[in-house]
């Protein structure tokens, strides 16, 4: 269920910023705002650049959303039913390596669109009857500085903005990152790179040698080519078709910057996809130059904390990480979901920091852990069942949490911890304080007994050991 509405509209909220209005700032923006906080979100790019490729939406993206008030429908999602394997010989002939059809005990996996997700994101942040007050976007907005100490933003058009809290969400190649100094900020490229595509369902129609990829709903295909792989699936209620091409990119080094939005060549995916068969050139072949993306594959090894006086930072400016089986875009989700507990209603300005530790510390240890999961496989091993792919592990760390639950539960102890903090050395010294001193002899010679201190004692030490859930073996393991 979403995020609990604000029952009264009292001016009371945060002054929220939020630097990027990708998924996971727009997220952000819906949590916040839930909560009766005041949110402006600052976006570099152009609010019709909307481009992008498919999404896999897993049970914890899934809850996530719905955290949020998007489900299925909203973001039109397409359930995956079967997945059919390929291996590719040198000759180019295909061989079916297996033909799995999703029971009801196998993961729920849905397929979204980068188009379909943003664009319900964004319905919902700006609709009348969502929770809170309204939030602002300004795109086409560069941020140059940022003062996270008094929560100031420095424009590129010589204006500030200021505010109780400061969102890092602007990506791999974040602005804000820097202020966090904690930690090997050095982000890195994998010797992978990913071509993305959407390809509409009715540009395969009058081409018989793709008709396998859309005659069935529902379906998806994996083929695999020594290190490359072809992953084909269905989005958008069946209407489009999501193409995802990864291969070796050995060029790839740790200082180049490319950005997703700088022109793709279809000549340069061809001739990677030389061996593949017919059906598999045909569809790439249909892909229009303006919907196709070459993504090189960031990584950076975990910061040691996510926030610094008034900012906080989520998403791929806290964690790059690999995109496989969509839980780069989860963990932003879930960075969403776990602030929106975190900052609850009337939350006190001078108590953001220590709330930001405890999404540190919690949050850092989840998103470390799917990294290192994430970050030793190729997304073929999943797709193939291969021994490098952790099933189990998989499905009940990774996909089996729900944030919300988590945080609420981590953030109702730290409270008990808090009030038991302030509370129980009062009473322990009041007690003290009515004990006889030796020199005294009471009528009833009973030995003091002194249970707040006992009790205190027992209590900070279980409260000092609250962590988030440790990952399983199969995740820690390299």
């Amino acid at each position: 269920m979403p995020l609990s509405p604000n029952p009264n509209d009292r001016d009371n909220g945060l002054q929220v910023l939020v630097v990027g209005g990708s998924i996971g700032g727009i997220a952000t923006a819906i949590a916040l705002k839930a909560q009766g906080h005041h949110v402006k979100i600052y976006e570099q790019a152009n609010s019709h650049d909307i481009r992008g490729g498919g999404i896999n939406v897993f049970p914890n993206a899934l809850g996530a959303l719905r955290n949020l008030g998007v489900d299925l429908d909203d973001i039109r999602a397409t359930k995956v039913k079967k997945v059919t394997r390929f291996l590719v010989s040198e000759e180019g002939d295909s061989l079916v390596d297996s033909d799995t059809t999703l029971d009801k005990d196998a993961c729920v996996w849905h397929n979204t669109t980068y188009r379909d997700l943003l664009e319900a994101l964004r319905d919902r942040l700006q609709d009348p009857k969502a929770p809170g007050p309204r939030a602002d976007i300004f795109t086409s907005q560069q941020i140059v500085r940022i003062d996270p100490k008094k929560g100031i933003l420095f424009l590129a058009d010589g204006s500030e903005a200021r505010g109780h809290v400061i969102v890092g969400a602007d990506g791999v190649h974040s602005m804000c990152r820097a202020s966090v100094s904690h930690g090997n900020m050095q982000r890195f490229r994998l010797q992978k790179g990913v071509f993305r595509a959407v390809i509409p369902c009715e540009r395969l129609l009058s081409e018989p040698k793709v008709s396998r990829f859309i005659q069935d709903s529902g379906q998806a295909f994996c083929y695999n080519l020594d290190h490359k792989s072809l992953l084909i699936w269905p989005a958008s209620e069946n209407e489009n078709v999501c193409v995802k091409f990864l291969y070796d990119d050995l060029t790839g080094f740790k200082s180049l910057c490319k950005d997703w939005r700088e022109p793709s060549s279809k000549m340069k995916l061809l001739r990677l996809a030389q061996g593949f068969p017919e059906e598999c050139i045909a569809l790439l072949n249909a892909i229009s130059g303006d919907a196709l993306q070459d993504q090189p594959i960031w990584d950076m090894d975990p910061l040691r904390q996510y926030h610094v006086n008034r900012l906080v930072l989520m998403g791929d400016a806290a964690h790059p990480m690999p995109p496989h089986c969509g839980q780069r875009v989860a963990m932003a989700l879930e960075d969403a979901v776990a602030l929106g507990v975190l900052l609850e209603r009337n939350v006190p300005q001078d108590g953001v920091e220590d709330r930001f530790k405890l999404y540190s510390g919690t949050r850092s240890t989840r998103s470390s852990a799917v990294q290192q999961f994430i970050r030793g496989l190729n997304e073929a091993d999943i797709w193939r069942g291969t021994g490098a792919f952790h099933g189990s592990a998989f499905r009940t760390y990774i996909l089996g949490h729900d944030e919300r639950l988590h945080m609420s539960r981590t953030l109702g102890i730290w409270k008990i911890q808090q009030a038991f903090q302030q509370d129980i050395p009062k009473q322990a010294v009041a007690q003290l304080r009515e004990t006889p001193s030796p020199q005294q002899k009471p009528q009833d010679s009973k030995p003091v007994q002194r249970p707040a201190l006992q009790q205190m004692g027992r209590s900070r030490s279980w409260l000092s050991r609250l962590k988030s859930p440790k990952p399983p073996a199969a995740i820690t393991s390299s």
